[in-house]
């Protein structure tokens, strides 16, 4: 069992994404993104992957909500990027 909930889920069309979490997903999901903030704030590009155990991680589960018909597809490869401004142009994201 894992010691987090942090699961993502799309709708059929792939068009909506639905989170779900716990607490400990909250933290785990604020450490991830508060490294990238320090890394942006040193002008660093960073980057992360989150993974399901199907894919060969531990950081995402694959929990659905059994009632919601609409949530089909589990997402199993998150990745994460923080852009500085010199790439984000470089990469036409402004």
């Amino acid at each position: 069992m894992k010691d987090h909930l942090l699961s993502l889920v799309t709708d059929e069309e792939g068009a909506q994404v639905t989170i779900h979490l716990d607490l400990a997903g909250v933290n785990y999901l604020l450490a991830e993104l508060n490294n990238i903030k320090e890394n942006l704030e040193k002008n660093d590009c960073p980057h992360t992957h989150l993974l399901s155990s199907d894919w060969g991680g531990s950081e995402l589960t694959t929990s659905k909500l059994s009632s919601q018909k609409e949530e089909v597809n589990s997402i199993h490869h998150l990745k994460v990027y923080g852009w500085n401004e010199e790439w984000k142009k470089k990469h036409n994201l402004v």
